[in-house]
């Protein structure tokens, strides 16, 4: 049989609190509360009166004045805010983790050959490699975003090998940049492997030119 009584205290955090009424104070326990929403200290509410195994006062139900639906979720253990604060920032550490990753990532693909374009630029004063690189990396990036956009919105997609066209010609740091910044194409294994293996063509490329003046890949074709 209920009673009524006046919630004289809650402790959210532990998730218990008393309930005084004409015949003492009640323990209870949110695993007893009963409702849509957690209990407020001072409101009146009714309960069930029983006692704990040691014979002490005890909520066995309890429930606000008010008619509403059970939502077992309120019986969960609210987080603290500092719990609430370290889940908020987990995301943001990794987040912030694989955008580091993705700028060293992109930092060493184009040392090689950044070194490479300067040797070019500072021996021979030959700048169209650069002016290459930049604008098919910028042709590589508006694929990306508008393959990433097409495929979001279900509307005809830009054919893998376009892309990889476009990575070969020059654009592949642009597309390292968009894959990063985008999200995109990047757990696709089959895909990276050709992208990847363009990149290495062009490290080799410019390794050649900054070791060997661009005799050895030469003498490598010739042998064939």
């Amino acid at each position: 049989m209920e009673q009524q009584g006046v919630l004289r205290s809650w402790n959210d955090e532990k998730g218990f609190g008393f309930i005084r009424s004409t015949a003492g104070d009640y323990f209870v326990h949110i695993s007893d509360v009963r409702g849509e929403r957690r209990p407020q200290q001072g409101e009146n509410v009714y309960f069930v009166a029983g006692k704990d195994p040691q014979g002490r006062l005890r909520a066995q139900h309890m429930r606000s004045t008010e008619l509403s639906i059970d939502q077992p979720t309120i019986r969960r253990k609210p987080k603290t805010a500092a719990q609430a604060n370290k889940t908020l920032q987990r995301p943001r550490r990794r987040s912030q983790a694989n955008r580091k990753r993705g700028l060293s990532l992109i930092l060493l693909s184009c040392a090689i050959p950044a070194a490479g374009i300067w040797q070019d630029f500072n021996v021979h004063a030959v700048i169209w490699p650069l002016l290459v690189y930049l604008g098919m990396s910028m042709v590589s990036i508006l694929q990306y975003w508008r393959d990433k956009y097409s495929a979001q919105h279900g509307l005809w997609r830009i054919p893998e090998a376009q892309l990889h066209a476009v990575e070969l010609l020059g654009g592949w740091p642009g597309a390292l940049l968009a894959q990063q910044l985008l999200r995109h194409k990047t757990k696709k294994t089959s895909y990276q492997v050709v992208f990847w293996l363009i990149v290495l063509m062009h490290q080799i490329y410019w390794l050649d030119q900054l070791g060997f003046s661009g005799q050895l890949l030469s003498q490598l074709l010739n042998s064939f």
